[in-house]
């Protein structure tokens, strides 16, 4: 191991003793400034040069052996040894900084992972109970039913067995187109029936019956009749108020048919609609009134309806049998 190299201190120059020689003759040298107070050394310091060294760092009076600057120079070069160290320390610590952003990357990638899982679980957990456990599962009660009044046509028992049929369906899969047909099958009277989901596991029906404009006169029966041509179920004391139908002709469109004469009983005035006893329709489509006086009223087709209805409601006051208003700007009465 190398021995460190003591800084050499320049000879004390005597003003006195020294002469310099010129070309003119001798004379006394120049007096030179004492550099050595001022002397630091600049280049940095081998650590290992003191590696052997026993010395004491907190002795500020420490003594190599030798004058107090050269202890100065020693604790200089001691100094720049712990600078190397902490220098050397460095790298540790930008090491230590990148296991931190790692674990801290690891952990944000935890945290997504656990974020997508959970949602993966939820939504599985929330799809099984809403379309496949028993809890959202449909069960019928009496209030279920709703948009029929107390005099309603619809015979509520029956709809209740078809509604009862549904039990144990899941709420939020369930088809009203299929219950639409059953229902029209078993209950004409109905015309629409819907479901209404009610939170949290409940649903309701809405129904809209049929409403009977007339009753198709068959022998001595008449049967009531939808605005749609539909035969239907009504207390035999209404039937005796709705206006009589002539039976239809089956080759024509029972649904047509029945919308070409409603719409000319439509047409009519309450007082015009109380005295006509029976309309009829032919397989020409077209329409005639029989008045519940006897008197017979030739409507035509069902075209021009309001003024036809104007004309019927000035003439049906005149003593004639036979009113014809087929085409309204020439009636003919007989």
């Amino acid at each position: 191991m190398r021995t460190p190299r003591k800084p050499r201190k320049p000879m004390p120059l005597d003003p006195s003793a020294v002469v310099e020689r010129t070309s003119g003759g001798e004379t006394s040298a120049r007096d030179l400034p004492d550099y050595t107070q001022d002397y630091v050394p600049t280049a940095p310091v081998d650590p290992q040069d003191f590696a052997d060294l026993d010395i004491d760092e907190s002795d500020e009076s420490y003594n190599y052996g030798d004058t107090t600057e050269e202890a100065g120079y020693l604790e200089i070069s001691v100094q720049n040894d712990h600078d190397l160290v902490d220098r050397a320390d460095e790298p540790i610590e930008l090491s230590q900084r990148r296991l931190e952003r790692r674990a801290e990357q690891r952990r944000i990638q935890f945290k997504r992972f656990a974020i997508f899982s959970g949602s993966i679980i939820a939504s599985t957990v929330l799809i099984w109970l809403i379309f496949f456990s028993s809890i959202m599962t449909y069960s019928f009660q009496d209030t279920d039913i709703r948009g029929l009044s107390a005099e309603s046509i619809v015979d509520r028992a029956r709809l209740a067995d078809v509604l009862r049929a549904h039990n144990g369906e899941q709420i939020l899969l369930f088809d009203d187109q299929k219950l639409q047909a059953e229902v029209s099958q078993v209950l004409p009277e109905i015309a629409k029936i819907s479901s209404e989901y009610q939170f949290p596991n409940k649903l309701v029906f809405n129904v809209v019956e049929r409403v009977a404009v007339a009753c198709v006169v068959s022998g001595e029966q008449c049967q009531a009749i939808a605005q749609d041509g539909t035969r239907i179920a009504v207390p035999q004391d209404r039937v005796a108020s709705l206006i009589k139908i002539g039976e239809l002709p089956e080759e024509l469109d029972q649904e047509i048919a029945m919308d070409s004469m409603t719409t000319v009983l439509n047409s009519l005035n309450e007082a015009l609609r109380a005295i006509v006893g029976q309309i009829s329709i032919d397989r020409n489509m077209l329409i005639s009134l029989t008045l519940s006086d006897g008197r017979n009223v030739v409507w035509g087709q069902a075209e021009h309806n309001e003024q036809k209805a104007g004309i019927l409601a000035v003439l049906v006051n005149q003593p004639v049998s036979r009113i014809d208003v087929s085409a309204p700007n020439a009636p003919v009465t007989s």
